[in-house]
């Protein structure tokens, strides 16, 4: 870095001697272009402090993603374009692109499913709070199957020390049950979620293995005669976006959905399928500060930088959690309501993107003729039409009293003496 600004003042040097400067500024200008600029001078130790600050903003430096929470603001199909190389790798798609689906009315639409979360103050985020926070926020969007992909495998890591308290008690109780819901019943009870509870043997200690289906995979299902019946499950955004859970669907992609949902199962088995009626993802808010364990994990990843003095000053930064920043590097971002004292550089390229989402129709397309609804205005343009109608019913009645004034003075006789 300090390289480069030395040639670039060579460079300059021969263009700034046709303008006129002193005597002693010439000087100084052939000197630096002989001697170079020493590293301990003072403006060596100034330009190595900026060199500095370049590279450590290129090293993403997100400790200040720890003081924040996540809060999940919803869910979103997006209807697009389908390109040619979609279209002929309709069917050959990787677990990374389950998300990514064709519609089978028409092989060119291709529907996404995408998540958009704010990055809330923690001190300052609100569970009650739909939106999180209201000022010093970053709103993010990401593929909606990596998110689940991140955000199960954090329930899963969090959930693992119940699992592990509660494993043999509920073996003991449902190794010989019959009741095909024991095992969820039996950690249920204990306050944990059995399908986030992975065994020794890569399976799942309640016979549900989450991680399979936020990518949708092929889910046994027999009608009444005991004929299978193809069914896929997969997750969806329910309640208008609010939620995202899982549903069955008649296609491998989960894009077409099947008029076999999990009531039909439920009676058919008398086994519950999770996430069904209620969603995969919390609206609470999230904390992004690492663990003890995390915390550890990263304790060789320290900071510095330098002051105006050239000394090197090493910080160790709050820790972020795995998942908050492996979420954050996948995101769209839009972090113009940042506070500018956390982040002065804040990103905005998907703004525009953002906003778009949040337009969405329930088919997932744009259109032009949507408008946005205001309050503000709303209000504005009730209380003139209330005006208006007070204005109108005033003339009426001024009018009225018009008319009668003439009628008695038409009436009216008068003598003159």
């Amino acid at each position: 870095m300090l390289n480069k600004l030395l040639a670039l003042t060579a460079l300059s040097a021969a263009a700034v001697t046709e303008a006129k400067i002193s005597p002693e500024m010439k000087t100084n200008l052939e000197n630096i272009q002989r001697d170079g600029i020493k590293a301990d001078s003072s403006m060596g130790r100034h330009l190595i402090s900026k060199a500095r600050r370049v590279e450590e903003d290129a090293g993403n430096d997100m400790s200040y993603v720890a003081d924040y929470s996540i809060k999940f603001m919803g869910c979103h199909h997006v209807t697009q374009w389908a390109s040619d190389e979609e279209v002929e790798e309709n069917g050959d798609q990787d677990e990374d692109e389950a998300m990514t689906t064709l519609n089978a009315a028409n092989g060119r639409i291709r529907s996404k499913g995408l998540v958009r979360f704010r990055l809330c103050p923690s001190d300052s985020c609100s569970d009650h709070f739909s939106q999180g926070c209201s000022s010093n926020y970053g709103e993010y969007v990401v593929d909606m199957y990596q998110f689940l992909e991140v955000y199960v495998a954090w329930q899963m890591e969090a959930a693992a020390a119940n699992c592990a308290t509660y494993r043999n008690t509920c073996y003991s109780d449902c190794f010989e049950s019959s009741n095909a819901n024991c095992y969820s019943k039996c950690y249920a009870k204990y306050g944990v979620d059995a399908s986030l509870c992975q065994n020794q043997d890569g399976g799942n200690d309640g016979g549900f293995d989450l991680e399979t289906y936020i990518g949708c995979s092929e889910y046994d299902i027999q009608n009444a005669d005991g004929e299978e019946i193809a069914s896929y499950l997969g997750p969806y955004c329910a309640s208008q976006g609010g939620e995202v859970r899982l549903g069955f669907f008649m296609d491998e992609y989960c894009s077409i959905a099947s008029t076999y949902q999990a009531g039909y199962y439920t009676k058919m088995t008398g086994m519950e399928v999770p996430y069904t009626t209620s969603s995969l993802v919390s609206n609470n808010c999230i904390s992004c500060q690492a663990t003890a364990d995390e915390q550890n994990a990263q304790q060789n990843q320290d900071y510095y930088n330098y002051d105006a003095d050239g000394n090197q000053n090493y910080y160790v930064a709050t820790a972020v959690s795995n998942m908050c920043g492996t979420l954050y590097m996948q995101t769209g971002k839009c972090e113009s309501n940042m506070d500018s004292n956390v982040l002065p550089y804040p990103e905005e390229g998907a703004c525009v993107y953002i906003d778009s989402v949040k337009a969405l129709k329930n088919d997932g397309i744009i259109r032009s003729d949507q408008r946005a609804s205001s309050r503000p205005a709303s209000i504005a343009i009730g209380i003139f039409s209330a005006m208006a109608v007070l204005m109108g019913g005033y003339v009426v009645y001024l009018k009225g009293k018009i008319s009668k004034s003439r009628v008695n003075l038409a009436g009216a006789t008068t003598t003159l003496a």
